[in-house]
């Protein structure tokens, strides 16, 4: 574990302009710099880098973060290991903080085990460059396969021989334990207790963590007597299955780039579009994909097209990576390839220009998906209609967010020949019978849709409200102006008024944020950008770097292109501070009025709800004419 001092350390040393500068080409402007966003294709530089902020952020893509938040992006390293990526760059020594007994063991196992797959890797890749048995068959096969040398190097691509016990015994002359070895699911043993090389006389697809490391293998079996014709390696300390997505080590800047990924059932088909220049795809790893490798994905994107096979194993994996991406609020596309065609195929049939207008032509949303498997408009029989659409309103009803729930409803209500609202009560009443929690209950009973709307803005205003008032804390908390014949921070007047009317933020990451910086206030007297920026807790650095950057505040060349000069901002601070309040206070009883008509829609409102509908207009009124005054 890294020290807290040494990230404080490394912080304090780290210049974000040349930890970005070693990746992107950037030109000074101003104060700031600018250069073309490493993280989606552009042609009119958006990307900015404050100096001054410790920041970048993207007005294009929208990505930001400090130096460590970009070192994980480009790199696609966890945070201790971009830690230690500045470190080594800038010399800062890490003394490690002492382990457990059992942590120093798991970790020098994991360690072990990365050692030993690393040493297998290149011990099959020369196994099939070096030697007559493997030019003969395993590189014959790749090339019969139409990979390129190039891209067979790129996968790192090998072969294990045919004679048995080789792989042992070139590892353990090399000084490998043959506990390790099995340990790294590299030999077996029979049950007399022999030994014997997991991937003999296999072809042999390299797997790699998300960082690049080699955790495992796939073996293509050339033996007609081998028990399977694929194989791939056990679970270890380093390879779990279900967190492994093939490729992604050198898919993940092509899936943020392009901002979508596409999913393919094998590694030929990863290996295959890769050649054509389609490198934003990956496949599972030997097995069926789960939520875990979903999110290593929307890492990146949130956008996926999903391009599996036709036949009744694919289309089954199909629903289930449809229904995997709309939980984790992913918008899923479906692309279909011929008869007889898949992605290995298809892509060799086609230049890469063709190919990726294909792709981009046939991917369809999931619902016509859905529609066309199912031939919703070639049935005729009632029984059936019935039973296809209560299977596409189970798939809507997987997305968490409601409000993207209303908008696939109102899209596609008409191809589902049922009633928008209708199809709202439906997909709302199939998602409460999955969700056991009484309080997800969605199920509408007389609400309208006009209704639904006031909701959802007043909600989204608040929201927007809240945003202010912590920008407004962040970037001038510690400013002072006079008040009453005495010096008032804008820190001190937004939390005594919030207090005194028993304000809470209703967004828990807002929440989170605000409580921190009552907290850095009561601690230090001050409130401390950088403590927020630097946070090791993503949500609170992702929404301070968002804040801070806003692009009159980081653009250099704002004022000169638009007329606006920032500086007023500050010296109207105590007006903007009562109007950035006001507005708060406006928002959340804005949000509790439409809550209670929403009630009066419903039927579920008492006299004391409309006692407080009442009183709480009256307050709306005051806060707008408060409002009309502080703007004038």
């Amino acid at each position: 574990m890294i020290p807290q001092d040494t990230i404080e350390k490394i912080f304090d040393t780290v210049r974000v302009e040349e930890i970005v500068g070693d990746f992107v080409e950037l030109k000074k402007a101003g104060v700031n710099y600018k250069g073309r966003c490493p993280f989606h294709d552009e042609k009119t530089p958006s990307f900015v880098v404050s100096p001054t902020k410790g920041i970048y952020k993207c007005f294009g893509c929208q990505k930001g973060g400090n130096s460590i938040n970009f070192i994980q992006e480009i790199q696609g390293v966890s945070y201790p290991e971009a830690l230690r990526y500045a470190a080594d760059k800038y010399n800062i020594e890490i003394e490690e903080q002492a382990l457990t007994p059992e942590q120093e063991s798991r970790m020098s196992a994991k360690e072990s085990q990365f050692i030993a797959t690393k040493f297998a890797s290149e011990y099959f890749q020369n196994v099939l460059w070096n030697t007559s048995e493997g030019k003969a068959v395993g590189l014959s096969y790749f090339k019969e396969r139409g990979f390129s040398e190039d891209i067979i190097k790129k996968f790192q691509l090998g072969y294990s021989p045919k004679k048995q016990n080789s792989f042992e015994k070139a590892a353990t002359k090399a000084g490998y334990d043959l506990d390790v070895l099995a340990a790294s699911s590299l030999i077996g043993k029979n049950e007399d207790g022999k030994t014997y090389d997991k991937f003999r006389e296999r072809t042999i697809f390299t797997i790699h963590s998300y960082t690049g490391k080699v955790i495992g293998f796939g073996g293509r079996a050339f033996s007609p007597v081998a028990k399977s014709k694929y194989l791939n390696s056990g679970e270890t300390l380093i390879y779990d299955k279900s967190k492994v997505l093939y490729g992604l080590n050198l898919s993940k800047q092509s899936i943020s780039k392009a901002d979508r990924c596409f999913i393919v059932e094998g590694y030929t088909d990863v290996i295959s579009m890769h050649q054509n220049g389609v490198e934003n795809v990956v496949s599972a790893s030997g097995t069926a994909l789960g939520a875990q490798q979903i999110q290593l994905i929307k890492r990146s994107t949130n956008n996926v097209t999903l391009l599996f096979d036709g036949d009744k194993a694919g289309i089954k994996a199909t629903l289930r990576t449809i229904d995997l991406c709309l939980k984790a609020e992913m918008n899923v596309k479906i692309a279909s390839f011929p008869d007889g065609e898949d992605p290995d195929s298809f892509s060799k049939k086609l230049s890469t220009e063709e190919f990726q207008e294909y792709l981009e032509k046939s991917a369809i949303n999931f619902v016509d998906y859905l529609i066309e498997l199912y031939k919703l408009n070639d049935t005729n029989d009632p029984t059936k209609v019935i039973e296809i659409k209560k299977k596409i309103i189970k798939s809507i009803s997987e997305i968490p967010d409601v409000f993207s729930r209303e908008e696939y409803c109102k899209i596609y209500h008409r191809k589902l020949a049922i009633e928008e609202v209708k199809l709202i009560a439906q997909v709302n009443k199939a998602r409460s019978m999955a969700v056991s929690s009484p309080s997800r209950n969605l199920s509408p009973k007389k609400e309208t849709i006009k209704t639904k709307k006031i909701s959802r803005n007043s909600e989204y205003k608040l929201q927007k409200q809240e945003e202010e008032v912590l920008r407004l804390l962040l970037n001038y908390g510690n400013e002072t102006f006079i008040l009453d014949n005495e010096d008032e921070s804008v820190a001190a007047m937004i939390i005594n008024e919030l207090e005194n009317d028993d304000i809470e933020f209703s967004t828990p990451i807002h929440n989170e944020i605000y409580q921190e910086i009552i907290a850095k206030i009561e601690e230090t007297g001050k409130i401390h950008i950088q403590s927020f920026i630097n946070s090791n807790n993503y949500n609170i650095s992702s929404l301070a770097v968002n804040l801070v950057a806003t692009p009159h505040s980081i653009s250099n060349n704002w004022e000169e292109r638009h007329k606006i000069y920032t500086g007023l901002e500050n010296q109207k601070m105590q007006k903007t501070t009562k109007k950035a309040i006001l507005s708060l206070k406006k928002g959340v009883v804005d949000f509790q009025i439409s809550k209670l008509q929403k009630a009066i829609k419903e039927e579920t409102i008492d006299a004391a709800g409309i006692k407080k509908l009442s009183e709480l207009t009256k307050i709306k009124t005051q806060i707008a004419k408060l409002l009309g005054r502080n703007i004038g």
